[in-house]
């Protein structure tokens, strides 16, 4: 009963969101999506606490993991093609920048000149936002769990979204994005299959 009060909170969380909209802050539109996934994770925690082991909690599991995809996809999407939501400045010109590094330079540059921590969050946020990328990916397809093809997927993927941007003009396209976004994606690789890793060995041993 308690995990579907945390649904119930996710959902209505979200809902409000959408009403108030641009009457929300920065921060308090971004605290949201957080929000959200933290109480919806506890919910999907004490579910699968709840259920047996085996195939039920495996396939509860794989079904939050979709819609925690799915809600990260629709967040992502809102955040990259109508950045407005988020009170964010776009160069909706198309603009574009093909030099590596030079964003990343620059933003170093005003924290330097100004002390200015509105850069450092930038650059970061370009890591953070990949990173549930690198995470879902390999947790929901066993195919993405192979090195080989998970990383160049996450590398592929921001240079999609940049040129996307580019294309419709909603965004500017810039390179040290497209770099950022992949040390994200490759951070939450690592993350995720270092947890299956470990998980994988606790279960041999508990098994034995």
């Amino acid at each position: 009963m308690i995990h579907l009060i945390c649904y119930g909170v996710a959902v209505a969380l979200n809902l409000v969101w959408l009403l108030l909209g641009d009457h929300l802050t920065l921060w308090t539109q971004v605290s949201v999506p957080v929000i959200t996934v933290l109480v919806a994770g506890i919910g999907v925690a004490l579910r699968l606490w709840e259920l047996p082991r085996g195939e039920a909690r495996r396939r509860y599991l794989r079904g939050a993991l979709w819609v925690f995809l799915v809600y990260y996809l629709a967040i992502l999407s809102v955040l990259l093609f109508f950045g407005g939501l988020f009170h964010m400045d776009r160069g909706w010109g198309g603009n574009i920048n093909l030099e590596p590094f030079h964003t990343i330079r620059n933003y170093i540059r005003y924290y330097r000149n100004t002390g200015s921590h509105v850069s450092i969050f930038n650059l970061l946020g370009n890591v953070v936002i990949m990173a549930p990328m690198g995470v879902l990916l390999p947790a929901l397809f066993r195919p993405l769990r192979r090195f080989w093809l998970t990383i160049p997927l996450l590398a592929v993927i921001p240079v999609a979204v940049e040129y996307l941007q580019w294309r419709t003009a909603t965004g500017a396209a810039d390179v040290d994005d497209a770099i950022l976004n992949f040390i994200g994606g490759v951070l939450g690789y690592i993350f995720v299959r270092t947890c299956q890793i470990i998980h994988a060995h606790w279960e041999k041993k508990r098994t034995q």
